[in-house]
């Protein structure tokens, strides 16, 4: 084998190894090529789960809940006291003629006149207690002329027509007829410049009324 032959060999050799060892580099980066993919994918196959996962929670998650907004208070409106029923007239189904309101005003006249308003008011309430109560008249000229034995129910009875009843007296009447408001009680039916029994209703004036009982 020549000189040159031998050379030959030597390159033909040194290629083939050189060829190996690219084919050998080759094969270790494609391997480690491989690898990695292989990292990657499992790696990609575990996130792509958790990552829907964390979608269908988030998805079937409830919306966090509003704060509650107070309701809105309407104003109270004030309550209206309660009505009170009108007081009755105590003397509603009494009937007076003219002549009834003539005799009161004498009466007003001869036992009151020097007193106070309510003073004569008072005067003509104890005759109309007198008709709505058991044990006296219904009428008022049975009750102003009423007698036990010789002795008037009311002093001025005999004399009765000598007064000379002005307005006032006239109003008092009317007053204690019509008003709503009385100043006696009901069972209140003597009246007197002394008690009459210890049973006083009131005092007016120079006067004590007194009760039946």
């Amino acid at each position: 084998m020549t000189r040159q032959e031998r050379r030959k060999r030597r390159r033909q050799r040194r290629r083939r190894m050189q060829a190996g060892i690219l084919l050998s580099l080759v094969l270790v980066l494609g391997l480690i090529i491989a690898l990695r993919a292989g990292k990657e994918r499992e790696t990609l196959e575990q996130e792509i789960p958790l990552a829907a996962e964390r979608q269908t929670l988030a998805y079937i998650a409830p919306a966090p809940a509003l704060p509650e907004t107070a309701a809105e208070e309407t104003p109270e409106e004030p309550e209206e006291p309660p009505v009170e029923p009108e007081p009755e007239n105590r003397y509603a189904e009494l009937h007076f003629s003219d002549e009834d309101v003539y005799i009161l005003a004498c009466l007003v006249y001869h036992e009151a006149r020097g007193e106070s308003f309510e003073g004569q008011v008072a005067v003509v309430e104890v005759v109309l207690n007198r008709m709505l109560s058991d044990y006296f008249p219904d009428t008022v000229e049975e009750v102003v002329f009423q007698k036990y034995g010789d002795v008037w129910q009311f002093s001025p009875a005999p004399y009765l027509y000598s007064a000379e009843p002005d307005k006032e007296q006239y109003l008092a009447v009317h007053t204690a007829i019509e008003e709503r408001e009385h100043i006696l009680s009901e069972d209140t039916v003597y009246f007197s410049t002394a008690p009459y029994n210890e049973s006083v209703d009131m005092i007016i004036g120079n006067h004590y009324f007194c009760k039946i009982f």
